[in-house]
């Protein structure tokens, strides 16, 4: 890892819009995404999270972070959008450098971004692990299209460098916005290889399905469940929430379902726990941008399926590294029943998927391509 600091540098860490510490907590990714920070901190003299926690709770977070890090809290009188406006005034004070880069996690809130650009000269690095205006053509919302397209026109033409999660997503912003190929950076979701690993000190469960994501339409949840109920001795165990749960628990039991289990969500460093529990991971949204959940399971070596959807198929190799379904459950059913029945398949791809993320996906080469990026900014290299 690189670890030279020029003088006078200041990385300012934009969170998403309404996004805080907590709720990264909450939702059981706090240390995940803290590590990338801390990471970053050792190119910059200081780092300043502009977080949208109030002052009481941002506190007991610091511990966490490198020396060199401090969080800008939410004023408890202010709402998120007149905080997100008027953070970059409120803290110009706290904002100073020879060099100020501003990253952001995702395009909602880059406004922020633009605003600090705008009063302190910053550079600007804009990520998104999704592309918003893909996912709701996908998902056919069309006022959230018309907004999301507006919001990256100017997002991307005004931000000195774009990162994004796969070669499609580049193309996207290529073609539809013409943005020069040479400013978009594809950085792959990174996974920690060292915690997502195979671990023979846990016990797999004969006949363990595991799902992991937020119970939404995109998932293609119900799907699942009504591709597993069937198959004699398999358990179907869903790791996760959102809007569809209490749909999904009433069909549960309503139909009687006894082998699908709702364990709710749970800490991101719990999860290779679960997996390593497991015989299978499945995937089987309608499509997807680059999913950690999946090349976390193929980190632990599980033999996975996927639908056979963007954002999937990119990442594995049908019948190398997993197996490929369509969207409808009797095709997941059979794919289900080929892993269950044939175990020296199942192991194939078990080796070769954790070969795979291990060769593309882990922490020190996925950070190193955003540390050469930083590195040019500070150092004024175009």
């Amino acid at each position: 890892m690189y670890t030279t600091k020029t003088r006078n540098t200041t990385l300012v860490f934009l969170m998403s819009y309404g996004t805080s510490l907590e709720i990264w907590h909450k939702i059981g990714i706090f240390t995940r995404e803290i590590t990338v920070i801390n990471q970053l901190s050792k190119l910059y003299d200081r780092v300043l999270i502009i977080s949208y926690d109030e002052e009481d709770k941002c506190r007991k977070y610091l511990k966490h972070f490198s020396k060199n890090i401090s969080i800008l809290c939410k004023p408890k009188s202010l709402s998120k959008l007149a905080y997100s406006i008027l953070a970059p005034i409120i803290y110009r004070g706290k904002i100073k450098g020879d060099t100020i880069i501003c990253r952001t996690v995702q395009l909602w809130g880059f406004w922020t971004g633009l605003l600090l650009k705008a009063i302190k000269k910053c550079k600007l690095i804009l990520r998104q692990g999704f592309i918003a205006s893909k996912f709701a053509i996908q998902s056919r919302r069309v006022k959230y299209y018309i907004l999301a397209t507006i919001f990256e026109l100017i997002a991307y033409h005004l931000s000195d460098r774009i990162i994004v999660a796969t070669e499609s997503d580049k193309e996207y912003i290529r073609n539809k916005y013409h943005v020069k190929p040479q400013k978009i950076y594809v950085i792959p979701n990174w996974v920690d290889t060292e915690l997502f690993k195979p671990d023979k000190e846990v016990e797999k469960e004969k006949g363990r399905i595991i799902f992991i994501g937020r119970l939404e339409k995109q998932k293609n949840i119900i799907s699942l469940i009504n591709a597993v109920k069937t198959i004699p001795n398999a358990k179907l165990y869903i790791i996760g929430n959102g809007t569809l749960r209490g749909k999904i628990e009433e069909k549960i039991r309503k139909e009687k379902i006894e082998n699908v289990f709702l364990l709710g969500p749970i800490p991101h460093h719990q999860l290779p726990k679960e997996l390593n529990k497991s015989e299978i991971f499945i995937l089987p949204s309608f499509y997807e941008g680059h999913p950690k959940t999946l090349i976390e399971a193929m980190a632990c070596g599980l033999p996975i399926i996927g639908t056979n959807v963007e954002g999937i198929r990119e990442n594995m190799q049908n019948g190398k590294t997993g197996l490929l379904c369509n969207i409808n459950h009797k095709s997941i059913k059979e794919k289900i029943k080929i892993l269950l029945e044939n175990r020296e398949l199942a192991k194939k791809l078990s080796i070769n998927a954790r070969k795979y993320v291990t060769e593309k996906y882990s922490l020190k080469k996925v950070l190193e391509k955003e540390m050469l990026i930083h590195m040019a900014l500070i150092e004024g290299r175009k």
